[in-house]
């Protein structure tokens, strides 16, 4: 039913690697692999390795910026602003961003974020009547309302402007062959995606977004920036969560924030409190950990009770330690609830799947909580390499979520079937819709039956940057390779393959979903790790007739990595997939 079977394929360049190793003063691998990346002139690489908020680009080009500046100065003295949010963890850092830079210039500031299961994504009109209602002159919709065309003409009928602070794709039409945008009547829409914007860079999240105008903002007013660090933390963490590509601003961003993290856990005290509790005070904060650690944690609040909880929190007073755990510790917990209801809704999912799988995934599954539908399409899609989407019974119709694969536009093609919908909303990978229960079935229809994705596409690919011979396998590549940090979409963490390593000894640690390998190929040893794949390993020492505590070749796929055990460091390979290889001639002595 689901394809297994991972096919490895291996980078190639023709990029003069000599070159860029001479002039960069880096290893020919390391220049393979910034190579593959894109990376192949001195401009680009130095700017790659050596990223600095100075080098970003002019926010002040990008469309609707100027508009949006002006419009957020004369409000602050004379109106109230409300910031409308999203319930995800970009919505809630764009939040947060745009209500501390708006507070700390004296602006008479809330901030608003709809329910996820009451009011659904973006602005509604009920909540838009509600804060024109008390008083709001001014909404500046972050992460949402470049589709909120009947809400911004609601609010400008009650009198209140918008400002729109988004990075999802337009609503569009054609007029013969021109493809043109469906904009709200907005004061000012910042949002690279709009066609007629020239800013450089389309592909940063709306805390990115918020942050640069932040900036930009004192900049114009010729203040002080004294909570840039702060805010562009949010704004890194959000980047990470939102799984933007890490290139250009993005890697800028990231790996400052996380730079200045490191530096300072405790920049801003309810952030801290979370840091503290899930265990990173002391650990080096990465991508990894900002993913599956502490982004989780804020995003359960807008799953399964409401975003302001984690606003709250990054909003506390660092004098106001009571609330600083006590919503942490309620973080921690909406979490864990998370994890379990999540798990249960894949476990449905993966039942509701046929032997013979559609080419386009739609599931229904009424019992799945509607907060957790689209990390579950997003499990489904990974077993099964195909774009899914999973519904289930919401307010009076159905909602859900659909997660892609690269080789399938998953919000052109949803949107070609706009009229099936009651709300829609997305971009490339991902999308959120709501449409009645009798639309489903012409919806499942017209997906596959416009689907041009052949067998090959829903395949699962390794991609691996490129060979290794065991005696390149060394401290100095693996320090080499961290500058490449932080890693994400855009910017995997580089992978090789060395062939027929003997394997001398294997510890299967079948409690933890661990293996311990020690390997050696021509005299050099190397220390290798694997995490949850035991099953698989199981399967291939059996299907060879192998023993599984070793004594075999392996052809190995890894990551080349830094290891600090017990005062000693040393390189080490973290396993990402493997074969038993072919040669198995006896190993020399």
């Amino acid at each position: 039913m689901r394809s297994t079977e991972t096919r490895w394929v291996i980078n190639e360049t023709d990029a003069n690697l000599e070159l860029m190793s001479k002039v960069l003063g880096i290893s020919k691998t390391m220049a393979h692999v910034m190579a593959c990346r894109g990376i192949r002139t001195k401009s680009t690489a130095l700017q790659f390795l050596n990223p600095a908020l100075d080098k970003l680009h002019d926010t002040m080009t990008m469309k609707g910026a100027i508009n949006a500046i002006n419009r957020i100065k004369k409000a602050i003295p004379n109106e109230k602003i409300t910031v409308y949010g999203d319930y995800d963890v970009d919505g809630i850092m764009s939040t947060v961003i745009m209500y501390k830079c708006l507070a700390a210039l004296g602006a008479n500031c809330s901030y608003y974020i709809p329910h996820r299961v009451e009011e659904g994504y973006g602005m509604n009109l009920n909540a838009v009547e509600k804060l024109a209602r008390d008083g709001t002159g001014l909404i500046l919709a972050v992460d949402n309302g470049i589709s909120s065309v009947s809400e911004v003409n609601a609010a400008a009928a009650h009198g209140v402007d918008v400002v729109i602070i988004d990075h999802h794709e337009p609503a569009y039409a054609y007029e013969g062959d021109t493809k043109l945008d469906i904009l709200p009547a907005a004061a000012a829409i910042v949002d690279p995606k709009q066609s007629e914007c020239s800013y450089p860079f389309k592909e940063n999240c709306a805390a990115g977004l918020s942050f640069k105008l932040a900036t930009a903002l004192y900049e114009n007013i010729g203040v002080p920036f004294d909570l840039r660090d702060e805010l562009l933390v949010f704004a890194a963490i959000a980047s990470l969560c939102d799984i933007v590509i890490l290139q250009n601003e993005n890697r800028t961003l990231v790996s400052e924030g996380l730079k200045i993290l490191n530096e300072n856990k405790l920049i801003n005290p309810g952030l801290g409190s979370l840091i503290t509790l899930r265990g990173y005070l002391e650990k080096p904060i990465d991508a990894f950990s900002v993913g599956f650690v502490i982004g989780p944690c804020l995003n359960a609040t807008g799953r399964l009770e409401s975003a302001s909880l984690a606003v709250e929190l990054l909003l506390a007073d660092r004098d106001d330690i009571k609330k600083r755990l006590d919503l942490s510790h309620k973080l921690e917990e909406l979490n864990e609830n998370r994890k379990k209801l999540t798990s249960d809704c894949v476990e449905r999912a993966l039942s509701l799947l046929e032997e013979d799988l559609p080419k386009i995934i739609v599931l229904i599954d009424n019992e799945a909580h509607e907060s957790v539908v689209g990390i579950v399409a997003g499990r489904v899609r990974e077993s099964t390499c195909r774009p899914t989407i999973l519904l289930t019974q919401g307010d009076g119709a159905m909602k859900g979520s659909g997660r892609s694969i690269e080789a399938y536009n998953m919000f052109e093609a949803l949107y070609a079937h706009r009229h099936l919908f009651t709300r829609f909303g997305g971009h490339t990978m991902a999308a959120g819709l709501t449409l009645p229960e009798e639309n489903i079935a012409p919806l499942r229809e017209a997906l596959n039956q416009d689907c041009t994705l052949e067998e090959a596409d829903f395949r699962p690919n390794l991609r691996i940057d490129c060979e290794l011979s065991a005696n390149e396998i060394n401290l100095e590549l693996a320090y080499e390779l961290a500058r490449l940090a932080p890693f994400g979409k855009g910017n995997d963490e580089p992978i090789f393959v060395s062939y027929s390593l003997y394997a001398e000894s294997v510890r299967v640690l079948d409690e933890k979903n661990t293996l311990i390998f020690n390997f050696n190929k021509d005299g050099s040893r190397i220390k290798g790790i694997a995490f949850g794949l035991n099953k698989h390993f199981h399967e291939v020492v059996n299907k060879a007739g192998r023993r599984a505590n070793g004594g075999f070749h392996m052809d190995v796929v890894y990551a080349v990595e830094v290891n600090v055990w017990n005062n000693v460091t040393e390189v080490q390979v973290r396993v990402k997939d493997f074969k038993i290889a072919e040669c198995e001639a006896s190993f020399p002595a």
